[in-house]
């Protein structure tokens, strides 16, 4: 069995083994199972040593994986129209309470693929995947909406083909997909040069000034097409969402969120900082000019200290881009100096240094001997680091906003020449997004 590559790893099934089990007082039928560091709801009878299927919070089960297993609570949907399960027809792991205990998640039994004609001996602990041989089994929770997203133009035709345009090949690079923490804990070590860094809540933005294909005169054309050595390309700003591109040439008609362009109205206030060949990666928070929140929540908007119609630009990214299209990244000691240097927000860091001095705990080995954990065990050092750092960061109010509102969380990236970052959310912030989702609320990520 071929597992192809996901689409989106932060929603994926993986193959794990159950480590710990915790009782929950008063509950004679449920467990906490603890995996990766996530608390999850589980049958007492789910035992230490079991093996099957752990589901984040937000994914969305495919509806074969769902109707095979009969846990749809409508019985006519199920293969067993006999049995009624939990889920409705949106499908989604939703971060919630049962007896009174959180569960951040889902586990299954590995049988549960079987019953799909997959050939589960095939597969090993570790595994991640969103469909197995070709048999869709889960993805990202996202409210169905007709607006599309991408290189598009707001009326249902396709906008010009940017490449045709300006765009060169390896020269604009939208954001990178962060993967959680909690599935990329093995990659943490001691003697990582790490920064922990607050994640802020508002919207994804990018603004650089790349070297881009120019727009020739007729006569440079002419010259052209007689083998003159003609410049055809220049440094150009381009701005952009998440991921869709703001410039009004290569976009004249995208629909925008809000009622204004807030990228490129952040655009215009960075351009100039921007030398030729630099890109800036921030987070736009606060409110736009016309006084709406950028992100809000039943509890508040999350207003990050700025007064209605005022926003700020936290920047969290910053690479540099020759004309070859080798990307150069700035360390997150250098995105801090250069914004303190130019008066710039850099997103506010909480800990720069090694992991080891983060987190460290002296344990007794086999000899009686005082060690370092981490000299000691790497795993369970792992493991002790990603509970130090929810510990440390996670479940408490954002401490930048005046509204009580729940902090996301943080963003751990190891220093190195490439950009390798982690996210690890509060549970409040993830119970929080499905609140908003139960109401029909559009994530801003998703469609922009």
């Amino acid at each position: 069995m071929k597992i192809k590559t996901p689409q989106n790893i932060n929603y994926v099934g993986q193959v794990v083994e159950i480590k710990t089990i915790v009782p929950l007082e008063n509950r004679d039928k449920i467990v906490h199972a603890i995996i990766m560091g996530n608390k999850v709801i589980t049958s007492v009878e789910t035992k230490i040593g079991d093996i099957g299927i752990y589901f984040p919070v937000e994914c969305e089960l495919s509806h074969e994986y769902i109707k095979a297993n009969n846990l749809y609570n409508k019985p006519e949907l199920n293969a067993d129209i006999t049995l009624k399960g939990y889920f409705d027809t949106n499908k989604r792991i939703r971060c919630q309470k049962f007896g009174g205990y959180p569960s951040e998640g889902l586990f299954m039994p590995l049988s549960s693929l079987s019953v799909l004609g997959i050939d589960i001996s095939e597969l090993s602990i570790g595994d991640v995947f969103d469909e197995l041989d070709n048999v869709p089994i889960c993805t990202k929770y996202i409210i169905k909406k007709s607006q599309g997203s991408g290189i598009s133009n707001g009326s249902g035709k396709k906008a010009r083909d940017p490449k045709n345009l300006k765009l060169i090949d390896n020269q604009f690079k939208f954001h990178l997909d962060t993967s959680m923490l909690f599935r990329n804990i093995h990659r943490i070590h001691p003697n990582n040069l790490i920064s922990c860094s607050h994640k802020l809540h508002g919207t994804s933005s990018i603004s650089s000034r790349l070297l881009c294909k120019k727009k020739l005169s007729w006569y440079e054309k002419g010259l052209k097409r007689l083998g003159l050595n003609i410049v055809d390309t220049c440094y150009d700003y381009l701005w952009s969402s998440r991921k869709v591109l703001k410039n009004v040439d290569l976009n004249p008609n995208v629909n925008h969120f809000y009622k204004v362009d807030i990228w490129g109205v952040a655009h215009e206030e960075l351009k100039e900082y921007l030398q030729e060949g630099l890109t800036f990666y921030f987070e736009i928070v606060g409110y736009t000019p016309q006084g709406g929140a950028i992100q809000s929540c039943k509890l508040g908007d999350f207003d990050y200290g700025c007064e209605p119609n005022v926003h700020k630009n936290y920047i969290y990214r910053i690479t540099y881009t020759n004309v070859m299209g080798k990307v150069f990244e700035f360390s997150a000691k250098q995105v801090q100096d250069f914004c303190r240097d130019n008066g710039l927000n850099a997103v506010p860091e909480l800990y720069y240094g090694y992991a080891k001095d983060f987190y460290d705990e002296i344990v007794i080995d086999t000899k009686g001997n005082e060690v370092k954990l981490s000299d000691y065990d790497l795993n369970k050092w792992q493991e002790g680091f990603l509970n130090a750092v929810k510990k440390k960061y996670n479940e408490k109010d954002c401490y930048l906003c005046n509204n009580k509102v729940p902090e996301e969380g943080c963003v751990v990236r190891i220093e190195g020449t490439n950009c390798e970052v982690y996210k690890c959310k509060s549970r409040k912030f993830l119970e929080m997004e499905t609140l908003d989702l139960d109401a029909g609320k559009i994530d801003i990520e998703s469609e922009n």
